[in-house]
């Protein structure tokens, strides 16, 4: 035992010494007071004991003490237990209560806890519900590695091994050096099941392509069965179907689809197999898989009021760029019946009216308006208007109010060339477009326009933007109008010498100004750029929690410019943002990928972002669904060998769940010695206190009884 004092000792013996003094000179005459003599002592007391408390004194004593330490039970409660048929989940339950009753009765410490894909404290067994989405042994192993130093004698886990979740535990003899003992749960041959492991098609197609669809399915248990491979359409109509034979206990076979999409744009499409008559698990026995489908070739109709300076420069672009086929239409009064009929019964992808209609023919043009409306949502047209020095005003303004925009003409004073801008907007149009960025940063670097007309309204909708600007006097309108109305997208370059960008910049640094102006502008009407320049597709539509999901993507760009520095996936559900993942190219398949766990249950949404130097931009996006995870359930059977293994690792003992009865003979009380200290203070010790509480009321009862209050 060790007495410690307030380091200011000798402050405080210099204060008691004076104290006493003090004392005996103003009670020196009642010491020898009949009756007064004992008040005096009642008060020297209490005093003695409050000068005491100057001292600080701190009583501490050291021992040695033997702890119990404690067994840690970790039972498993993921999803794959429930269907094992010995033994049931009943049966499992009371087993373990019985095997914690029989560790209690023997006087050991117990800590139990449940886990699956989390770590749980378990108070009662009988309430345990065996509903775990996956199992996860790396958080059981990683919570007795962080107490098992003098503080648990060891663990014992009863589970049937089926790891699908957490690190690898071979290196797990290295880490923790106590025994982990194991019950292993259910039957080493598996419940059977078949399923479809993955679907490998292409994320893109040109139309008229034979397409390759190749579905690996799987079968774990003792399978020997035909079993029947079909392909739907989304109109649910077969298009495929093949017959296969299952053999063994886990077996694969590929099996492969060929098709020929025939419709523009993104194809669905269902694979099923049949079940087997005992299968465990049925959710995954179809899936749901898409491909984005081009087309092969782009009809584009030119129509020319009169041809300008404008004609040839577009021409020449549209006919040496891209897979386009152009029908140049010059339409005046003269030849307008006989040329209009074969332009209205053609369909085109996209439709530019280049310095059309011209007065000579407006009437006509005028007269047919109806029926072009009705031929761009029933053709589903793209429509692009290049004004030109001769354009019909009232005839053109009629075309222009098909997509809602308001034109008038311009003062006298507004009409010459104008400096101009292209918008932030430009940028996000083709945000992977080298020139995009450079080009929107540059203002006074190219020629000036000459408006066409004012605009005065345009269509407000969530396509619908102005992508560039002309600017005089700090006022602005707009040059470039691009938008979607009723699935028609249209462009219109409000200017008559739109050539000018080409002729006036031809030798110099920005020569490339005309070709990437129109090339993004059209191609975003072709549907082939904006929210196409990258096609990203998972490998399955649905997923179990916790199965691996890999996105696949590939450019659009045919002539494969459109490279990524960087990229990342991003992945939000209602809303929220759940994590990021890396992405990847895969240099000997030429795609871009990210691979990933599912997260939890429901309709998961991505996004894909990469990076272009210091600048992100979002090149596509999709949704796929996780389900309430049966991804237990795809292999109901004890891993007996892993099991065996993790507990030799340990210098534990491995049993079946038959034998669980034995494993309380491989479990002893473990105690170690421990150092214990044990300290009060005077000044906060009860007893003390008290004792001058008793002193002072003693004294008050004492001098009540004689009379002195």
């Amino acid at each position: 035992m060790n007495i410690y004092y307030n380091s200011s000792f000798e402050i405080v013996s210099i204060l008691l010494l004076i104290s006493v003094f003090t004392f005996y000179i103003a009670y020196k005459k009642f010491f020898f007071i009949q009756g007064v003599n004992l008040i005096v002592i009642f008060r020297g007391l209490v005093l003695f004991l409050l000068l005491l408390l100057l001292f600080d004194f701190k009583v501490e004593k050291k021992g040695i003490k033997n702890k119990k330490l404690p067994w840690r039970i970790y039972v498993d409660k993921s999803l794959s237990i429930k269907y094992h048929k010995q033994p049931s989940a009943s049966a499992y339950k009371k087993g373990i209560q019985k095997l914690l009753a029989q560790m209690s009765e023997r006087g050991l410490s117990l800590q139990a806890y449940s886990f699956g894909s989390s770590l749980d404290t378990l108070k009662n067994i009988l309430d345990l519900e065996l509903d775990a989405n996956s199992t996860n042994l790396g958080i059981v192993a990683d919570h007795i590695k962080k107490d098992y130093k003098n503080k648990i004698a060891g663990a014992i886990i009863l589970t049937d091994g089926q790891i699908n979740q957490g690190p690898i535990l071979e290196d797990i003899g290295n880490l923790i050096s106590v025994p982990i003992h194991i019950v292993g749960i259910g039957e080493i041959t598996p419940m059977r099941d078949v399923f479809i492991q993955s679907v490998a098609l292409p994320p893109k197609s040109v139309k008229g392509d034979k397409v390759n669809i190749d579905v690996l399915i799987s079968s774990i248990g003792s399978v020997k069965e035909r079993i029947n491979i079909t392909l739907f359409n989304d109109k649910n109509k077969l298009i495929g179907s093949k017959i296969i034979t299952m053999s063994g206990t886990e077996s694969i076979e590929n099996i492969r689809f060929q098709i020929v999409p025939d419709n523009i744009g993104k194809n669905n499409y269902l694979v099923k197999c049949s079940a087997l008559p005992d299968e465990i698990n049925i959710q995954n026995n179809q899936q749901k898989l898409a491909i984005h489908v081009l087309k092969d070739q782009y009809n584009i109709a030119l129509v020319t009021g009169s041809p300008s300076f404008n004609t040839k420069v577009i021409k020449s672009h549209l006919l040496k760029n891209g897979n386009n086929l152009l029908d140049h239409f010059i339409i005046d009064e003269k030849n307008f019946s006989s040329k209009i009929k074969e332009f209205l019964e053609k369909k085109y992808e996209v439709i530019i009216f280049d310095n059309n209609p011209i007065i000579s023919s407006s009437d006509k043009w005028s007269s047919i308006l109806r029926v072009f409306a009705k031929k761009l949502i029933s053709h589903n047209s793209s429509f692009f208007i290049i004004p030109g020095p001769e354009t019909d005003f009232k005839s053109l303004s009629k075309y222009l109010k098909i997509v809602n925009i308001d034109a008038k003409l311009l003062p006298l004073n507004m009409n010459v060339k104008m400096n101009w801008r292209f918008l932030d907007s430009w940028t996000s149009l083709s945000p992977l477009a080298e020139e995009s960025k450079f080009l929107q940063q540059k203002v006074h670097s190219y020629p000036p326009q000459i408006p066409a007309y004012n605009i005065s309204n345009i269509v407000d909708g969530e396509k619908t933007n102005v992508y560039a600007n002309y600017i005089k006097d700090e006022k602005q309108s707009p040059l470039l109008i691009i938008g979607e109305k009723k699935l028609v997208r249209f462009a219109f370059w409000n200017s008559i010498d739109i050539s000018s960008l080409k002729y006036m910049l031809s030798g110099s640094d920005f020569s490339f100004v005309f070709e990437s102006t129109i090339k993004q502008i059209t191609n975003w009407l072709m549907k082939k750029s904006g929210d196409g320049e990258f096609i990203f597709r998972t490998d399955k539509n649905s997923y179990q929690q916790g199965e691996e999901v890999i996105l696949t993507g590939v450019s659009t760009d045919f002539n494969k410019k459109l490279i990524i520095d960087d990229g990342l996936v991003e992945l939000y559900q209602e809303n929220n943002f759940i994590g990021s993942k890396n992405l990847f190219f895969d240099l000997k398949e030429d795609k871009y990928k990210s691979k990933f766990w599912a997260p939890k249950p429901g309709e998961i949404y991505y996004k894909v972002i990469i990076t272009r130097g210091l600048d992100n931009f979002e090149v596509s996006n999709g949704t796929f669904m996780v389900k309430a995870s049966h991804i237990e359930m795809n292999k109901i059977v004890l891993n007996n060998t892993r099991l065996i293994n993790l507990a030799t690792l340990t210098n534990g003992n491995f049993k079946k769940w038959s034998n669980i009865s034995e494993i309380i003979n491989n479990i002893n009380q473990v105690e170690e010695p421990e150092l214990y200290i044990s300290a009060f203070l005077l000044r906060t010790n009860y007893i003390f206190i008290s004792l001058i509480i008793i002193l002072l009321s003693l004294e008050w009862l004492y001098r009540k009884k004689i009379g002195l209050f």
